[in-house]
């Protein structure tokens, strides 16, 4: 992994995915849309390409005289996770390649399984308290969403198991870096919320830690991800 890092990655990657229809995107594009979410202007989407680039998070594509920018699968699952990193852990130097490499193990275990209890909501959309004081107050909730993903959640599982991934739309590069980012910072910030205001805070040396040390060995081997793709896809087609 090389160690070359911008801060302005994860947010140069999802104005891409905003953008992405298909051909490859225009600085001026990615310019406005990071200007319009308040994140910067020229210089911090040239830092952010170049090193997204770096990555592989981003293609640089030949057009003309000039050169344009195309999302890669894997940079939009894994610009998604490293967003939700900074966003709930706050590290904005180079350390959050390696922490972004770790919790998307902890993603990939968990979507290993989730994925099977959204396959049996047949569609349905709704939030599940997950977690309760003794007086039954919710403080915490479970979000358990149908279709929608089900099928970004297969495409997230494959991409970080390393299976090839065929046959997603341009326009499914948004819908999946907002599902990814959210179920990262779902699993980084559940427990937490309502229940201490500060534990958050203290929290984070030691989620940070673990993430760092953690060893992908504990976890379903990628070779077997495949097939457990496929039979899950299986599943969810089969009439109610």
């Amino acid at each position: 992994m090389p160690q070359a890092f911008s801060k302005y990655v994860p947010s140069v990657v999802e104005c891409m995915a905003r953008n992405y229809d298909g051909d490859p995107v225009p600085v001026t594009r990615i310019r406005s849309c990071l200007g319009a979410l308040g994140r910067g202007g020229t210089g911090e989407v040239y830092n952010g390409l170049k090193y997204g680039v770096k990555l592989g998070y981003i293609e640089e594509v030949p057009y003309g005289r000039l050169v344009r920018y195309r999302p890669t699968i894997i940079g939009t699952v894994k610009g998604a996770i490293m967003d939700a990193v900074m966003t709930a852990l706050g590290i904005m130097n180079e350390k959050v390649i390696d922490t972004t490499e770790r919790m998307s193990i902890i993603l990939y275990s968990n979507l290993l399984l989730d994925l099977p209890i959204l396959i049996t909501q047949r569609g349905s959309r709704r939030v599940e308290c997950a977690c309760c004081t003794e007086d039954g107050e919710c403080f915490g909730f479970r979000r358990t969403e149908g279709r929608d993903s089900v099928y970004l959640g297969m495409i997230t599982l494959k991409v970080l198991a390393g299976v090839e991934v065929r046959g997603v739309r341009p326009v499914d590069y948004w819908p999946l870096f907002r599902f990814v980012r959210d179920e990262a910072l779902f699993y980084l910030r559940r427990g937490f919320k309502g229940h201490d205001p500060d534990a958050m805070t203290r929290a984070i040396p030691l989620m940070t830690l673990f993430l760092l040390r953690l060893d992908r060995d504990l976890f379903v081997p990628k070779s077997k991800v495949g097939l457990f793709v496929m039979r899950l896809h299986r599943q969810w087609q089969l009439p109610n």
